[in-house]
C-alpha cells in the first residue's frame, strides 16, 4: 500500500446571525478580513457570501484535520465580527436563491451571462477531493473504475434536504440542481484518455466549452493537477464526515490502481446503473435499495457499503482506519440530511412555527461547521 497525496476543497455560506439567511451585509469586509487571516487558501465562489478553502497538498487525514479545523474556526471567529457565522451544507436551509447576490468578478459574470437562471439557482456548496494519480496511468480508465462507487459517497455526504426555505423531499437537492447544468452529473463513458481527448477537441473546436475546466462532472481528471477530482459530495457540516469521504475516495482510487482489472468497471451498462444509484442516493440518501454494480442485484446501502469497505480496506493507512466504522455509523444512524430533518421536525412538533424551526436547523449547522458553540464566538 502506497497512499497517494491528496487535497480538499470545502465551500461555506456566510450566514447572517440575525436573519439566519445567506449574508448580504458585511460580506466584502469579511472577504478582506479572512484573506488576511488565511491568505491564498481562501477564495471567492460564484455568490458573494460563498467562500472556498483549499488545502495544501496533504499526506494524511491528520494533516487535513489540522488545516481544515483551523480554517473553520478562524472563519467562524472572523465572521462573528461582522454579525455572521459560517455554514457548510449542500444547500442553505434559508438560501432563497432569488435574494442571493452574485460575486462581481469577470469569470463569474461570464458564467451568469451564459447559463442565466441555471447559474442563478445554483446556490450550492460542495466538498471536492483531489487524489494524485501516478504518471503514466490513464486517468480515464481509472475514472471508469471509480464511477460506480460515487453514489455511495453522495449518500454519505448528503446534506441538502432543504431548498428555498422548505423541506424538498430529497436528501441531496444540490445534485438535483446540478442536473440543470450541461456536462454535470455522472461522466460520459470513454474507453480511455485518447477517446476523451477526441471529445475534448470537438467540444473546444466548436466553442461549446473554453477548456476542460467547463466539464463539471461528479468526477473528472483535473486540468491543473495530475489528479482525479471527486465532485459529487455535498459540503459536510461535520468535519469528520468530510475527512471520512476524502479517505474513502483515496482508498477507492488506490484499490482501482492496484486491484486486478474487472470488465464490469468498463461496461457501459454499469454507467446506466450508476445513474439509477445516483438518483436513489440523492432521493433517499442512506436509505432504500441500491443496485450493486457487479452482481446487478439490490442491496441496502449499509450492505453495499460493507462490500466496498471489504474491497478497499487494505488501501486505508492504519492510522486512518477509523473512517470505516465512521462510515458504517453514518449508514446506520443517518447523516447530515436526516439530522437536519429530525431537528426541523422536532422543533415543529414542539410548537415552533416553520421559520423558527428552520432557525434551529441553521444554528445547528453553523455550530457543527465552526466546531464550537456559537456563544463562544459571539
Amino acid at each position: 500500500m502506497l497512499a497517494s497525496t491528496f487535497g480538499i476543497e470545502e465551500e461555506y455560506f456566510l450566514t447572517d446571525l440575525a436573519s439566519r439567511c445567506v449574508a448580504q451585509h458585511g460580506v466584502e469586509a469579511f472577504a478582506i478580513s479572512i484573506r488576511r487571516a488565511l491568505g491564498q487558501r481562501v477564495a471567492r465562489e460564484m455568490f458573494a457570501a460563498q467562500f472556498e478553502v483549499v488545502t495544501p497538498v496533504l499526506n494524511s487525514l491528520d494533516e487535513a484535520r489540522d488545516f481544515l479545523g483551523h480554517a473553520r474556526t478562524t472563519m467562524a471567529r472572523q465572521a462573528s465580527e461582522f454579525g455572521c457565522g459560517i455554514l457548510a451544507a449542500g444547500t442553505h436551509p434559508l438560501g432563497h436563491w432569488r435574494r442571493v447576490q452574485a460575486t462581481n468578478m469577470a469569470r463569474y459574470r461570464a458564467i451568469f451571462d451564459d447559463y442565466r437562471i441555471v447559474a442563478s439557482r445554483s446556490v450550492l456548496a460542495g466538498l471536492h477531493v483531489h487524489v494524485g494519480v501516478p504518471e503514466g496511468v490513464d486517468r480515464i480508465r481509472l475514472m471508469n473504475r471509480l464511477t460506480p462507487w460515487l453514489p455511495l459517497l453522495l449518500g454519505l455526504s448528503a446534506s441538502s434536504p432543504f431548498w428555498d426555505g422548505r423541506p424538498c423531499g430529497l436528501m441531496s437537492y444540490r445534485q438535483a440542481v446540478c442536473d440543470e447544468w450541461p456536462r454535470m452529473g455522472i461522466p460520459d463513458h470513454f474507453r480511455d484518455d485518447a477517446e476523451y481527448q477526441r471529445y475534448l477537441k470537438v467540444m473546444t473546436d466548436t466553442d461549446c466549452i473554453g477548456s476542460a475546466v467547463n466539464l463539471w462532472w461528479n468526477i473528472r481528471p483535473s486540468l491543473r493537477f495530475p489528479t482525479l477530482e471527486l465532485r459529487i459530495a455535498d459540503a459536510c457540516p461535520q468535519l469528520d464526515d468530510a475527512l471520512c469521504i476524502a479517505g474513502l475516495f483515496r482508498a477507492m482510487l488506490g484499490h482501482a490502481l492496484n486491484a486486478p482489472h474487472h470488465d464490469w468497471f468498463d461496461d457501459p451498462l454499469t454507467r446506466i446503473l450508476t445513474l439509477e444509484n445516483r438518483w436513489r442516493a440523492k432521493r433517499r440518501g442512506l436509505r432504500g435499495l441500491f443496485i450493486e454494480p457487479r452482481s446487478q442485484s439490490t442491496l441496502p446501502f449499509a450492505a453495499w457499503l460493507d462490500e466496498v469497505l471489504a474491497c478497499i480496506g487494505s488501501e486505508i493507512p492504519p492510522g486512518e482506519r477509523w473512517i470505516m466504522p465512521h462510515a458504517r455509523k453514518l449508514a446506520r444512524v443517518g447523516g447530515s440530511a436526516e439530522l437536519q430533518l429530525a431537528t426541523y421536525r422536532r422543533a415543529r412538533s414542539g410548537g415552533a412555527d416553520h421559520r423558527a424551526a428552520l432557525f434551529g436547523v441553521v444554528d445547528s449547522l453553523m455550530q457543527q461547521t465552526a466546531q464550537m458553540d456559537l456563544r463562544q464566538i459571539a
